[in-house]
């Protein structure tokens, strides 16, 4: 019997994302593209703990147990982030973390905005867009450390 593929890959998904975002925002569908950067940076957090030795479930995503298996605000709430850098610490992964000095930058991101109004979302596309590429510059250091 073949083995079980495991359909989540969040190195080639962050990958993804944050490519769709830049085109976005090239062409001027910033909200979008604030949106697919924060998706960006939880696929990137996600790979880190996964690269780590966190336990998966059958598709490859964090298990619930733990705590990760959130949106990347929640990701980056000081007690959360306190135990994903905990958890990657103990395990070598403090170069990739001192890779990512901005990933607080997604606190005022929600899943959410994707049915607000453009007038009503923050105006934080910048800081969303640098702590995106610096997790899109920590992923391409461990594919050349590497991580898969």
């Amino acid at each position: 019997m073949a083995p079980l593929l495991r359909p989540a890959d969040f190195p080639a998904s962050a990958r993804r994302h944050l490519d769709d975002a830049k085109l976005l925002e090239a062409n001027s569908r910033l909200p979008n593209a604030g949106h697919l950067y924060g998706y960006a940076a939880e696929c990137g957090l996600k790979a880190l703990l996964i690269w780590h030795g966190h336990p998966t479930d059958a598709e490859g995503s964090p298990v619930h147990a733990l705590g990760f298996r959130q949106h990347v605000d929640q990701l980056v709430i000081t007690s959360t982030f306190k135990a994903l850098k905990r958890f990657v610490n103990n395990r070598s992964g403090a170069k990739y973390l001192a890779m990512i000095p901005s990933i607080s930058a997604f606190s005022d991101w929600k899943v959410g905005h994707r049915y607000f109004s453009e007038t009503a979302l923050p105006a934080t596309l910048p800081r969303w867009k640098a702590a995106a590429y610096e997790v899109g510059r920590m992923l391409d250091q461990a594919r050349m450390d590497g991580k898969k």
